[in-house]
């Protein structure tokens, strides 16, 4: 088809709409993208999407933008989000128009691109280094003594700023970094990243993204960040933990494509997170499949520093000499090292929390019961109105003054030392639709977490959750509290909240649901929850063994179209097997349109099933393609396998160049990998020097690498990855030695390690060192561990305890350690406790309590409503 033709076919009767553009770089840039556009005859975005997925090697394209990105690029006013999609974008219009010089034109749009990004910052980009306010950032002033004093007292360097400088030095000579404070409330995270900062040229500019909200502000501008910005995500779990993971997944992909583009460096992301919520976004994904933070795993690899709650004791002592009176009342001062904490006024805070009147401290305990049972930060008006009353005595509740609950929260918004109270207001930006006659409140932080610990044992009072289920709408907030009373037996107050999330349209609280009718006997029930699902199920099921029986018998396109039905009703194996197929009856454009529609789902894993199809029928380009694929959807380990496989072939060649885009991802098994090759391959420098960068990672890297070659059998080089992160302040690689170490069956060397990491304050070391008292039969110190464990938190040490105890026939104390467990959220709690009622021949509280669960006072129940 000659190019005439194949544009009059591709055309609309409406096309991109072009939006004006100021005179300028950006223009010429502009301007010469539409005209291509209208050359091609203005072909609809899905025709310039498969010509790019299709056209890539032909072209050699060096970018693979998406439908939206080619939208952006084409009709948008704002530069481009990055070079490489641009170029690519505008050589497909090239040759769609049937122009014959795209490799100049490649160079050319690539040089408008250099010009127009490296135009005057945007003044919505944040403000000079220089000029910023620390305060602004969200730094905690300081206490504040009897005299006036600045903000912020002298900064006293620590373990992790050193860390944090290098990241800061690699961006200020050019090179884009990430850095990510790990760390709990009040431990100086904000302020290390605000002193680290200073050291960058002036020409660099911070921008706090916050406006509409965090996360929306970062998805809709990161796109347009120029070079030489600071990026500060203060509280990443805003931006990346989003209620839709949809929209924290957007945010970290386009992190990590501006990271990763040169052309738009050197760029600086700089934020902070608490270790919850970094083990929630950077954990092991489900054995599902459903992976809904795989983009922001790969943001994160690798780039976190450690935090640690307590100043070390020579840090402490550099405070005695200073001239600030508030550090030196600090160091004499603070609680077991908690020096940030005790500047940041959380002493007067607690106190004020615990002295608080007998209605303050109510509304204060039902917002931490509110918080630490799975209600997002911002806390509802007619939630802590309605519950706090359950929390006062009678007698409290008759002396009450007619306007207790507008003092009540008078003393929990006064300041604290010059932060914020224990309960403030939110008060919402103009620009946020629908929240003004929304009343909200917010806890303090360490509030929370202090709260949350103390009162981890004790199961709240009807009225919260009578409360719970009166005032709050949202179905994701009554099935994540409903899933925390289901964790602590009391079943009938999750069925109560899952009824609730089901009428929100809550498909996974549906089957919560379902499941505790079907415990309690009420089939029908559960049965009428289960209708729809099990059907679309069933057809599933029956549909893909019909569809292996035709794979039996030869007949493939049969076999693939049921698969596909199958897939569609969601059977994920079915997928896999559709995109297998396929690939083999020489359909790799079907194939492919599969595949991305199973990654759409959720299911990247069916991209890698198609690169390893591929490469297996000989095909090792199109398996590459693929591989590139998967990478830009979070999943860049495919290229290591695809490396060894080549390797295994002897293509020694395009075994190190696959290993080598695997460590461009950051993906430490094709790192080291690579590095093991080169060393083998004869090329002893540049391996060396590769090695030299592996050994220059952060703590984390290598402790991926140590349990890569654990994985391996290599346990001697596990051993010795561990032992460098260890010396690197990693607290998680003295544990890894201790139970690499009891696994070998040496228990002294695993009780040493423990022990350390105890010391430097890692309490699961306690558990752990328990369990090997208990093995070696030494029963006092194993339950005096055990005891220490349990008042750190660790629910496994109750269980652990009520186990113990029912071992030595004490049945009063074992059931009394099983249900503490219960009450602190334990699973295994419920299940011991009806163990020993059973072995008690309490056979009948024991099927009340496996049927229906506990009533909030923690007896049997009898129902679940």
């Amino acid at each position: 088809m000659d190019s005439d033709s194949r544009g009059s076919g591709r055309r609309r009767a409406r096309g991109i709409r072009r939006m004006p553009v100021e005179p300028g770089a950006l223009k010429d840039l502009k301007d010469a993208i539409y005209r291509l556009y209208v050359d091609a005859g203005r072909p609809t975005l899905d025709v310039i999407a498969a010509d790019v997925a299709g056209l890539a090697d032909e072209l050699d394209l060096p970018g693979a933008p998406g439908r939206d990105t080619i939208n952006r690029i084409i009709g948008d006013a704002r530069l481009p989000p990055g070079r490489a999609d641009t170029i690519a974008t505008a050589v497909v219009l090239a040759h769609a128009a049937g122009r014959r010089d795209t490799a100049a034109l490649a160079t050319d749009i690539g040089a408008l691109w250099t010009r127009a990004a490296g135009t005057p910052v945007d003044s919505r980009f944040g403000q000079p280094v220089r000029q910023c306010d620390p305060l602004a950032l969200e730094v905690h002033p300081a206490i504040q003594l009897d005299r006036p004093l600045p903000p912020l007292p002298p900064y006293v360097e620590r373990r992790h700023d050193h860390e944090l400088a290098k990241v800061v030095g690699d961006a200020a000579s050019g090179r884009s970094r990430i850095a990510m404070l790990v760390g709990a409330s009040s431990t100086g995270k904000t302020r290390a990243c605000w002193e680290a900062i200073q050291r960058l040229p002036a020409r660099w500019r911070v921008w706090h993204p916050f406006d509409p909200t965090r996360p929306d502000a970062a998805d809709q501008q990161l796109a347009q960040v120029p070079g030489y910005t600071v990026v500060w995500f203060n509280e990443a779990q805003h931006y990346l933990l989003t209620p839709d993971p949809r929209l924290g997944e957007r945010v970290a992909a386009r992190l990590r494509t501006l990271l990763r583009d040169p052309a738009r460096g050197p760029v600086l992301v700089l934020g902070t997170i608490w270790p919850y919520y970094w083990d929630s976004l950077t954990g092991p994904p489900p054995a599902n499949d459903l992976d809904l933070h795989a983009q922001a795993r790969e943001l994160l690899n690798g780039a976190d520093i450690a935090v640690p709650d307590v100043w070390a004791p020579e840090e402490v002592r550099q405070l005695a000499a200073t001239s600030d009176e508030r550090l030196r009342d600090a160091a004499t001062n603070a609680e077991a090292g908690r020096i940030t904490q005790y500047l940041a006024g959380v002493p007067e805070l607690m106190q004020r929390y615990r002295n608080a009147p007998p209605p303050v401290r109510a509304v204060l305990t039902a917002a931490v019961d509110a918080r630490r049972l799975g209600h997002p930060l911002s806390l509802p008006h007619d939630l802590l109105a309605r519950a706090a009353p359950s929390y006062l005595a009678d007698v409290e509740w008759n002396q009450l003054t007619d306007d207790w609950w507008q003092e009540a929260l008078a003393y929990t918004a006064r300041p604290c030392h010059g932060i914020a109270g224990p309960l403030v207001r939110i008060r919402p930006r103009p620009t946020e639709p629908g929240t003004a006659s929304a009343i909200r409140y917010r806890l303090a932080d360490y509030l929370q977490q202090r709260g949350a610990a103390e009162r981890a044992a004790v199961f709240p009072p009807a009225g919260f959750w009578d409360a719970v289920a009166t005032s709050v709408s949202d179905p994701v907030t009554l099935r994540t509290i409903g899933d925390h009373a289901e964790r602590r037996g009391r079943y009938r107050r999750a069925a109560a909240l899952y009824a609730l999330a089901v009428e929100g349209g809550d498909d996974e609280a549906r089957w919560a649901l379902a499941a505790l009718r079907e415990q309690a006997g009420d089939q029908d029930g559960a049965a009428a929850l289960r209708h729809d699902r099990a059907t679309a199920v069933d057809e599933a099921g029956q549909l893909a063994a019909s569809a292996e029986s035709r794979e039996r018998d030869g007949d493939l396109p049969g076999a693939i179209d049921l698969y596909q039905q199958a897939a569609d009703r969601g059977d994920a194996q079915s997928w896999y097997r559709v995109v297998s197929l396929l690939e083999q009856t020489a359909n790799p454009a079907g194939a492919l349109v599969a595949a991305l529609r199973a990654a759409d789902r959720g299911l990247v894993s069916a991209l890698r099933v198609l690169a390893v199809t591929r490469d297996r029928l000989g095909d090792p380009a199109g398996a590459e393609q693929v591989a590139r694929l998967a990478a830009d959807r979070g999943d860049a380990t495919i290229f290591g396998t695809l490396g060894a496989t080549r390797e295994g072939r002897g293509d020694v060649d395009t075994a190190r160049g696959l290993y080598q885009r695997g460590a461009d991802h950051g993906d430490a098994y094709a790192l080291w990998s690579l590095a093991d090759l080169l060393r083998r391959s004869g090329l002893g420098d540049r391996a060396d020097r590769l090695q030299e960068e592996i050994d220059r990672g952060t703590p984390s890297a290598l402790m991926t690498l140590a349990a890569l070659r654990e994985r391996m059998g290599d346990r001697p080089a596990a051993r010795h990855l561990y032992q460098r992160a260890a010396d690197r302040g990693s607290v998680a690689a003295l544990l890894s030695l201790a139970a690499l170490h009891e696994r070998d069956g040496d228990v002294d060397a695993a009780e040493k390690w423990y022990r350390r990491a105890i010391a430097q304050g890692d309490v699961t070391g306690l558990w752990s060192l328990a369990g090997l008292r208990h093995q070696a039969g030494d029963l006092v110190g194993a339950v005096d561990l055990y005891r220490r464990a349990a008042g750190h938190g660790i629910t496994a040490a109750l269980v652990s305890l009520a186990e113990l105890a029912g071992e030595q026939g004490d049945q009063a104390q074992a059931e009394s350690w099983a249900l503490l467990a219960t009450d602190h959220g334990d699973r295994d709690g419920l299940p011991l406790l009806i163990r020993l009622r059973l072995r008690a021949g309490d056979h009948a509280a024991a099927a009340r309590m496996e049927r229906f669960g506990l009533e909030d006072d923690g007896s049997p129940a009898s129902a679940i409503g």
